[in-house]
């Protein structure tokens, strides 16, 4: 389960730097450094905003 992580990590990380880059840089050269840190983080925040607003009564 921790390697299936890493990977939705990572995922996420490389998109949002090929969206950073506005795709002038390919997804190859994005997926070269690793951007699961970034990819955990973007994670964490839209969680704890989805949490937020739905459970707001």
């Amino acid at each position: 389960m921790n390697l299936f992580h890493k990977l939705i990590n990572h995922l996420v990380g490389n998109i949002a730097m090929w969206i950073y880059y506005l795709g002038k840089k390919s997804i190859d050269e994005v997926a070269k450094e690793d951007n699961s840190i970034l990819g955990l983080i973007i994670i964490i925040v839209a969680g704890f905003i989805l949490f937020s607003i739905f459970n707001n009564k």
